[in-house]
């Protein structure tokens, strides 16, 4: 039996021992790094303001303790469905497995508690699946939606020289509508994660550069939500900053769009908002920040506008893309 049933098991004894002095009671910790738990957040049956969540938090466990044990996998939309009269909605679902990977230090995909993969990805890429599936997106010729379970891909072969990661689902299309790979000619495998990346996507970028020795680069928006998008798969999320180690790509290279460009771009430029400028605030507040990137924030602030890649989509390919990369203009 693995460490993760054990430390739940050893949740189901601590919280038997509290009920018998009344007291159903779960700690959450709201933040940790390593072994280092700042606070704990309490859920408790005893509360109505948190006693549906109390439940649903009690499902999630007996469910990863029985994957533990047994094996397999579950999805969170089948979790939903196992018992949509308890669970009431598939939000609830997501937020009791983040809760449990916190109480646990661990990442969803450790648990085996699957959300549907969104990521896309073409190019020079063959996924060898460990049941002996092959995923080709080079024979398929057109986008490939990645595999769920990131870990049933037993080996990633591939000719490219480099990982490209854009933003959009819609700078995606547009790239491969224009002949981006005919037009570049060099091998390299583009992916999308459609926003914010899934732990899907994060894993199979972190998976390339580790394991085949890729180089990868990311193209966002210039704007605090793009920034934010790139620090997600560079550093991992903040809601699962406790254990994100293997979803990160410490060494990704943002090659734009820099805010520091903006002033250049003449048109396709709006002006910030109010919910954009308390982003940058919340990015600006983290330790971790490089001086690059905390330097681009700034710029942010100071022209007070925001641009979004289709503003250079009619050069991207010929010119932008192959210049950053070739020249290594990167921060």
């Amino acid at each position: 039996m693995g460490e993760f049933a054990e430390n739940i098991e050893r949740i189901a004894l601590e919280l038997l021992s509290n009920l018998v002095h009344g007291n159903a009671t779960l700690s959450v910790p709201r933040n940790s790094s390593g072994n280092v738990i700042s606070e704990y957040r309490r859920v408790s049956y005893n509360n109505r303001g948190s006693r549906h969540s109390f439940c649903v938090l009690i499902y999630m466990l007996s469910r990863v303790h029985r994957l533990q044990v047994r094996g397999g996998s579950f999805t969170v939309r089948g979790l939903y469905y196992d018992n949509p009269l308890l669970v009431r909605s598939q939000s609830r679902i997501a937020e009791a497995r983040l809760d449990v990977c916190r109480m646990l230090s661990t990442s969803p995909l450790s648990l085996g508690i699957l959300a549907a993969s969104k990521g896309l990805v073409a190019g020079d890429l063959r996924l060898l699946m460990t049941n002996g599936d092959v995923l080709d997106s080079s024979l398929y010729g057109g986008p490939l939606t990645l595999p769920t379970d990131p870990e049933k891909i037993d080996r990633i072969e591939t000719q490219a020289e480099f990982v490209l990661i854009v933003e959009k689902e819609s700078v995606f299309e547009s790239l491969l509508s224009r002949n981006v790979f005919g037009t570049f000619k060099r091998r390299f495998i583009l992916i999308t994660g459609k926003g914010y990346p899934d732990c899907c996507t994060r894993r199979i970028v972190h998976r390339l550069t580790e394991e085949n020795q890729l180089a990868a680069y990311i193209l966002v928006d210039a704007d605090p939500f793009g920034v934010e998008i790139m620090l997600v798969y560079r550093h991992g999320s903040q809601s699962m900053s406790f254990s994100s180690q293997e979803l990160t790509t410490p060494a990704l290279r943002w090659i734009g769009l820099h805010p520091s460009e903006i002033p250049a771009l003449g048109t396709g430029v709006v002006a910030l908002v109010a919910g954009d400028n308390k982003k940058i605030n919340d990015l600006l507040a983290r330790h971790n920040l490089e001086p690059g990137v905390r330097q681009e924030l700034r710029m942010l602030q100071d022209v007070q506008l925001k641009a979004e890649i289709e503003s250079v989509i009619d050069f991207l390919t010929d010119d932008y893309i192959p210049n950053k990369i070739n020249r290594n203009l990167f921060l």
